[in-house]
């Protein structure tokens, strides 16, 4: 995102503990100051305090290497004309002329665990770099990102700590430093967006990490509504909560075939937020929310359910990126649908067999129940298209194993009927540096896969090519020709271990970043 200050950011940034920007002739008596130098040794930064630069002239010439990631700790407590800071932490970032945002976010992020490695939490600078090319409100931007990102912060569960382990449980907030004091404004509006965009990805994560006892159902919605109440746009959003009730009115097949077999009911949350062009049409996202899949009826092996309360990351990312435009006050018409159930085996689940009429009035064989996801998505989809006749629809889900497999954590597979959508999400996803990889749509060959003999589609075609045939399920619910993108994070929207600025095992936020780039940057282009 690219062009930063807006009033509501200010209300928006009251809800956490704000980062200070300031210059760095006014720092003093910090524990640590972050500096960048890349790999010819130079520091990406003017300092004009010599005893500073005097200090960093040994290791710069002896020790440090410039590396990407490197970090090295000089103490300057035996150069008392130094006031500015206990410490130096060098980080190196390699190449300057290669660097991007996705660098600065993981740099800062390193930075954030080198400290915590080394019990220091409180008090530390972090002189902004500004290499030739460089904006310094981008990188204020994307280094407040790596910061947030790099620390979820969730310690919810936890009731003992080793004393040593501490630091690991606190949060570091720098304190955002320029050496030029003409760069203030630019870095002040870039850490505000910055910090925003990652705390309310954040706000994601931690919905995605809480075990599927606690995330349920009717919890979603009150988090939701939560989340409302304390936006700074909350009396411009518009928020239903459907109950089975109105599912049944809606004739929601898909939904309450899925939740049947639980004890927290389906519910399918309605956030509308109008303040674009007046009867412009709007983007509208759904996101899978399973809050926990046990396969149902056709039941998952217990190791493949240990991470299953992630399947309602889908829900979590249309949630957060709804979030981000609301907070930011982003002038545009946009919709999020979340149908959220739990997929569990019980003498009132669903079975392999059984045959569901969805809200479309299409009817599917259910073939194997642990592809649930695809028959509550259908629900949202179709109402998506018809009841809002949108300029676009994205949806977002944990899909298909197959995705995965393909691609694993590298990127999200992307289906799409429109290409000038195809387009958009691609030139937003280099943007953001959030992978997107294009399922292959052979119709000829994929479609026939998908007919049942007793109802209108099966929902499972063969263990071959299960995303294509998956997304091809999908497309059958889009109606009035609307644009549509599918997008499968089965393999990127949890990680595995650490990579790059997300530190650690977990949720990683993809998309979020991307969908909300891509509403602000297309929300009044026309895909027909």
């Amino acid at each position: 995102m690219t062009r930063f200050a807006h009033p509501l950011i200010v209300l928006c940034m009251a809800t956490f503990e704000k980062n200070s920007v300031s210059a760095l002739s006014k720092a003093q008596n910090l524990e640590a100051l972050i500096l960048f130098g890349d790999d010819t040794k130079k520091i990406l930064s003017k300092i004009t305090d010599r005893s500073l630069a005097e200090a960093i002239r040994t290791p710069l010439t002896m020790d440090f290497k410039g590396r990407y990631r490197e970090c090295l700790l000089v103490y300057t407590e035996e150069k008392p004309a130094i006031k500015t800071t206990k410490r130096i932490i060098l980080v190196g970032t390699g190449k300057s002329a290669k660097l991007t945002n996705h660098h600065w976010r993981t740099l800062a992020s390193t930075a954030v665990h080198y400290l915590k490695n080394l019990g220091i939490t409180k008090n530390i600078g972090l002189l902004l770099p500004s290499p030739k090319g460089q904006k310094t409100s981008e990188i204020a931007m994307a280094s407040a990102q790596g910061q947030s990102l790099g620390q979820i912060g969730f310690d919810l569960f936890k009731t003992e700590r080793k004393e040593e382990e501490k630091a690991r449980f606190e949060t570091i907030r720098f304190q955002f430093l320029v050496s030029d004091a003409k760069e203030l404004r630019g870095a002040q509006d870039g850490v505000a967006r910055g910090s925003l965009i990652g705390e309310d990805v954040n706000w994601a994560r931690r919905l995605i990490l809480l075990p599927g006892g606690d995330l349920y159902p009717d919890v979603l919605v009150q988090k939701v509504q939560e989340m409302v109440a304390k936006s700074p746009a909350k009396t411009k959003i518009r928020a239903e909560y459907w109950t089975e009730k109105e599912l049944r009115k809606h004739s929601f097949g898909g939904l309450l075939g899925v939740g049947q077999g639980s004890t927290h009911r389906p519910r399918f949350i309605i956030l509308e937020y109008f303040q674009g062009k007046r009867g412009e049409p709007p983007i509208v996202l759904v996101g899978k929310g399973i809050t926990f899949d046990s396969g149902g009826l056709s039941l998952k092996p217990p190791a493949s359910q240990e991470t299953m309360k992630y399947d309602m990351a889908g829900s979590a990312s249309v949630l957060s990126a709804f979030k981000i435009i609301t907070d930011l006050g982003i002038k545009c018409n946009v919709v999020a649908l979340v149908p959220t159930a739990e997929n569990m085996p019980s003498g009132t689940a669903i079975r392999p067999g059984d045959v569901l009429r969805m809200a479309s009035g299409k009817t599917v064989e259910v073939l194997n129940t642990d592809a649930e996801g695809r028959l509550i998505l259908a629900d949202g989809l179709h109402y998506a298209t018809t009841h809002y006749k949108p300029k676009a629809v994205i949806d977002v889900a944990t899909l298909t194993g197959a995705c995965a497999l393909a691609v694993g954590e590298a990127a999200a597979g992307v289906f799409t009927n429109n290409k000038k959508l195809l387009s958009a999400l691609m030139t937003t996803s280099e943007k953001v540096q959030e992978n997107l990889w294009p399922l292959p749509d052979f119709d000829d060959y994929y479609v026939p896969l998908l007919k049942s003999e007793i109802a209108d589609l099966k929902n499972i075609g063969t263990r071959e090519a299960g995303a294509s045939t998956a997304s091809i399920f999908l497309r059958n619910f889009i109606s009035n020709n609307t644009p549509w993108a599918h997008l499968d994070i089965a393999g990127c929207g949890w990680y595995d271990a650490g990579r790059d600025f997300i530190a650690s095992k977990g949720p990683s936020g993809i998309p979020i970043r991307l969908l909300a780039q891509f509403i602000e940057d297309f929300n009044q282009q026309s895909f027909s």
